[in-house]
């Protein structure tokens, strides 16, 4: 059996995260999405293949360090033009040589037992997820088991099954060549699902099995990293400390502090907390729980992070504020600089996602800031704001609206 891995989607709505990587090497708990996949699926199957197309080099280059480390054969095929998870299935379908294949988006977290479940059940199944909100996925019209259709995103008033399509399939080489046959949609994408209506217009039955929620999630939007991190640390029971722990430091907690980490004197770290390698901690720094901080990052004296993801390398060096956030990597915060999580009316925090204003349904969020951003002293970064890659932001402007990538704001957005 082989595996195929749909990873050449730009991630447009996961910006700024995605402007220096593609969706599935972003990273969880410091590992790419994609490595977390093939680890579960790696003893399961005989071969991969992954299409992508955006920042095709770092898929290359990912894709050669994991098969120089495992020796598990992966062929990387470049998609050309995107035009939708069905296009990407039609140009991976000559490098398929099994009777049988499991295709995955590759902008997906999910846990082992789906991975169990898709094994141990038939074959040409497909995974379904029940939902609150079917209308914002592919949403599954069934008859019991049997798979009749799926409704990309639906009208809400018109929307009769709770179950969704979590993009997991695994299909006979039979029902595969159907892929042949699909065409644009409505939405002028040549679209995956719709292999289900056309499998079963030639009398094929394709089934769904049901997992829990709570093992599956689409990152569609950056606070979806934050509360993916949040379900993984708090799964956390215990104290691991490998690296440094000056005297008069603070933890409470289940800690985890990686090799070559060093929590300098009068830090206070209140778990779940995880701290990768060589990171640098302190003097007198607060972690708050729910807190991932990267590889060879520095949060420095007198800063206060809660609730966030700092990727590697990135540095919070001193009198900073990050709550409930994600700030990628090398990033370099001047002193003083804030980050808001939280409105004056206490409503949850709304974050423009392609163009639209839309609610994050959290009270507290703070911002998204992408890679390689450098702010002044006396910064300050309102609720749900997103700066692109590559920015710099001047001495004490209040930053209130969106950054795009690369740029220069020298005086304040409100």
């Amino acid at each position: 059996m082989e595996l195929l891995i749909l990873a050449g989607g730009k991630g447009e709505r996961l910006k700024p995260i995605t402007d220096t990587r593609p969706k599935p090497l972003i990273p969880i708990l410091g590992k790419p999405l994609i490595e977390r996949m093939l680890d579960m699926f790696r003893d399961k199957i005989s071969r991969v293949i992954i299409v992508g197309e955006y920042r095709f080099d770092d898929l290359k280059k990912f894709v050669d360090s994991y098969t120089s480390k495992t020796g598990l054969d992966i062929q990387l095929v470049r998609e050309g033009k995107g035009l939708g998870t069905g296009h990407a299935v039609q140009t991976a379908l000559p490098y398929l040589r099994s009777d049988e294949a499991v295709i995955i988006y590759g902008d997906l977290y999910f846990e082992k037992e789906v991975v169990d479940k898709i094994f141990s059940s038939n074959i040409n199944t497909l995974v379904s997820i029940p939902v609150e909100d079917p209308w914002n996925y592919g949403v599954i019209i069934h008859d019991g088991d049997k798979v009749l259709r799926i409704l990309e995103k639906p009208d809400p008033s018109q929307t009769i099954s709770n179950l969704i399509n979590a993009g997991i399939y695994r299909f006979s080489s039979e029902i595969l060549r159907y892929v042949d046959e699909l065409t644009l949609s409505d939405r002028g994408e040549i679209e995956f699902t719709d292999i289900v209506k056309i499998a079963t217009s030639h009398g094929k039955i394709i089934r769904h099995v049901t997992v829990d929620r709570e093992s599956w999630r689409d990152i569609g939007r950056p606070w979806d990293l934050i509360e993916i991190h949040k379900k993984m640390l708090s799964k956390m029971n215990e104290r691991i400390i490998e690296g440094r722990i000056d005297p008069n430091t603070i933890i409470e907690g289940p800690v985890y502090i990686a090799k070559g980490a060093v929590v300098k004197g009068a830090s206070y770290i209140e778990g779940p907390v995880y701290i990768d390698e060589d990171a640098q901690i302190g003097p007198n720094a607060y972690i708050r729980p729910y807190t991932y901080i990267g590889k060879r990052a520095k949060i420095g004296f007198s800063t206060e992070v809660k609730e966030s993801i700092i990727f590697e390398e990135t540095k919070l060096p001193h009198l900073n504020y990050v709550g409930d956030s994600v700030i990628c990597e090398r990033v370099n915060f001047g002193a003083g600089t804030l980050v808001a999580n939280l409105r004056f009316d206490e409503q949850p925090v709304k974050v423009t996602v392609k163009g639209v204003r839309v609610s994050s349904g959290r009270i507290k969020l703070g911002s998204f800031v992408g890679g390689y951003v450098k702010t002044g002293i006396n910064v300050s970064i309102l609720p749900g704001v997103k700066i692109g890659a590559y920015s710099i932001i001047y001495p004490g402007v209040v930053v209130g609206r969106d950054v795009e990538y690369g740029s220069l704001i020298k005086s304040s957005l409100i």
